[in-house]
């Protein structure tokens, strides 16, 4: 059978045993010399690389895994386009044709049309950022056909905004032409 030992019995049993002296002078060195001549003691079982070796590994792997979660999923347009190709091809089409439009505009400015340009030009940046808001819809999940058809509709209104303005001018034009005709010097 054996016998039960509480802690206090085994230190009085090992009364004694226990090494308290401190080693001998130079001992440290001696040590260091001993490792030296055996190849470094660690470099010479061959594990000296195997520290090194997993950090690197576990850097690499966190930096990965950030990399994965923490990757832009792409800008807007390009969800957009990966949703619906046929609504990424309409909006580069639209938008081509409202930024001819808009130069176009720009290049009829005078002193009587520029307030008139400048409030459309503020009124399609408005649009510009409804449309940002419905292509972030699109993106987070909404009702695409829905989404899509308004988003229709905006570079509609755009192209209609920018028509309407092209008449006014025109007419603010002819209008000034025709004031100068009927006046005779």
């Amino acid at each position: 059978m054996k016998k039960d030992y509480n802690i206090e019995d085994l230190f009085e049993s090992l009364q004694g045993a226990f090494d308290r002296e401190a080693p001998p002078a130079g001992h440290r060195e001696r040590f260091r010399q001993r490792l030296a001549s055996q190849g470094g003691g660690v470099a010479a079982s061959g594990r000296s690389w195997w520290k090194p070796l997993s950090i690197a590994a576990s850097i690499i792997l966190l930096l990965g895994t950030g990399l994965v979660l923490l990757r832009p999923s792409g800008t807007l347009e390009e969800q957009v386009a990966e949703i619906s190709p046929e609504a990424s091809q309409t909006s580069f089409y639209f938008a081509n044709l409202i930024e001819q439009q808009v130069n176009e505009l720009k290049d009829l400015s005078g002193p009587d049309t520029e307030p008139l340009i400048e409030d459309t030009l503020r009124r399609l940046e408005l649009l510009e950022a409804d449309y940002r808001r419905l292509e972030q819809d699109l993106v987070a999940g909404g009702n695409s056909k829905l989404i899509l058809s308004a988003m229709i509709t905006n570079f509609q209104t755009r192209i209609d905004l920018l028509q309407d303005v092209m008449r006014q001018i025109e007419t603010v034009k002819d209008f000034k032409d025709e004031s100068h005709d009927t006046y005779t010097i």
